[in-house]
């Protein structure tokens, strides 16, 4: 079987607690490998609807919206697609507050939709903003990202630091994880 250009480009997820610089390390890992980052759907769906007001529902429409989104950037990828969120989020955040996941989600998840996990540690300071709810749950979601994929036995690494730390943290994995691709 042939491969195609999107089968050689290698997916790293960017995942953690609120806050922890996901974004910040997603565009700037896109930039430093002159590829592009996948933006989080949620951000986008919360500013045309009432973050307050939402149910399973919703994030059903989000989760698909987001794979969506990764489809639609895989052409244009150099080498990485980094995803700025997976439903791994989706399902933590609905098992919060909903305590119950759709099926759409639980069977859309698997370990094999990523090449890399990179979860973000709390050591960056809290900075709000509309989205944002829960400064002090970032240890238990912290925990809760690691034990969900744990379960998935997905390969992750804990990029600790701010900032060019983070950044550099990060380069380091991606390079000794995917040295003989290049």
């Amino acid at each position: 079987m042939e491969k195609t250009t999107a089968n050689l480009i290698k997916k790293i997820a960017i995942l953690g607690a609120e806050s922890t610089g996901k974004t910040e390390l997603c565009e700037k890992l896109a930039k430093h490998y002159k590829s592009v980052c996948v933006p989080e759907y949620a951000r986008e769906y919360f500013d045309k609807n009432d973050i307050n007001n939402y149910g399973v529902n919703d994030l059903d429409i989000i989760a698909k919206n987001q794979l969506q989104l990764e489809a639609d950037y895989l052409p244009k990828a150099n080498t990485y697609l980094f995803c700025d969120t997976t439903l791994i989020t989706i399902k933590i955040w609905s098992t919060h507050r909903f305590n119950k996941i759709s099926e759409f989600i639980t069977n859309s998840i698997r370990a094999t939709d990523y090449d890399l996990y990179l979860v973000c540690n709390n050591d960056v300071e809290w900075e709000e903003d509309s989205q944002r709810r829960n400064p002090e749950l970032r240890d238990h979601l912290l925990k809760w990202n690691l034990h969900e994929l744990m379960k998935l036995n997905a390969e992750y690494h804990i990029i600790k630091g701010i900032g060019d730390s983070k950044l550099n943290s990060a380069i380091q994995i991606i390079d000794n994880q995917f040295k003989s691709t290049k």
